[in-house]
């Protein structure tokens, strides 16, 4: 019952803020997809750091990748502007789609076509920002070079949600495990921390086989808003249990 009750109050303390730090995004390559003449696809996540989860621009309709402000009206903000180049030499094409925004981490849809040769290794350089009152947030390493042939791959150019959804499971399943390690000597909650999880996934496995006939972009869309708040739970219970201490 103390162990308990010291999880729950540690809960509701709030964590102490940090030395402030200057906005800037991170951003990983989650999958690429490379296509025939040249039409490339990837999946990517854009991290902010320094920033409020509100910051992200969160209306992706009428931005294309460009500029700051939308295309159908030059006075609304809130587009991601990005500059990629392969090799050195500019992609053409490029437009991008918001799949998802979680907390300060966003998930987009990348298109574009590449300048590389078909077969030839290809070198990204990524340059994402976004425009944040009088500033500009940008990448925190624009110059960084990303070997696309290491990023995971995906068959179907028209279900980003398949590899997000890969991608998100094996985060799942990183933090269960060393949530369920780390109360190896507690065998009554550990028994309670499986049982939840099997019962979070009839849950999702249910909800999302709940439409009559649902498309595979539908069953790992679902899938995939399942699993980021699932994340979030257990790393809320892992860091009260860290904060209960023995």
């Amino acid at each position: 019952m103390r162990r308990l009750a010291a999880i729950c109050l540690a809960a509701l303390i709030p964590a102490v803020a940090g030395a402030a730090e200057a906005p800037a995004l991170d951003v990983q390559v989650v999958a690429a997809q490379a296509g025939p003449r040249g039409n490339v696809a990837l999946v990517l996540m854009v991290t902010g750091t320094g920033l409020d989860p509100s910051a992200l621009p969160n209306d992706p309709e009428g931005c294309d990748g460009s500029g700051y402000t939308r295309t159908d009206d030059p006075q609304e903000t809130g587009c991601y502007k990005i500059a990629a180049t392969e090799n050195g030499k500019p992609v053409g094409g490029l437009a991008y789609d918001l799949m998802l925004n979680r907390g300060t981490t966003a998930y987009l849809l990348l298109r574009y076509r590449s300048p590389a040769k078909p077969g030839a290794a290809r070198a990204l350089r990524l340059d994402l920002s976004f425009k944040l009152w009088d500033d500009v947030v940008r990448s925190r390493r624009p110059e960084a070079e990303i070997d696309l042939a290491k990023a995971p791959g995906f068959a179907d150019p028209d279900n980003a949600w398949g590899p997000l959804y890969a991608f998100q499971d094996r985060r799942l399943n990183e933090i269960y495990d060393a949530l369920t390690a780390s109360v190896a000597g507690d065998a009554e909650l550990r028994q309670m921390i499986v049982q939840a999880e099997r019962g979070w996934i009839a849950v999702k496995d249910a909800d999302c086989a709940a439409p009559l006939a649902p498309t595979p972009q539908d069953l790992d869309q679902c899938r995939t808003l399942h699993t980021v708040e699932r994340i979030d739970q257990l790393a809320a219970l892992q860091r009260s249990l860290a904060g209960a201490g023995p």
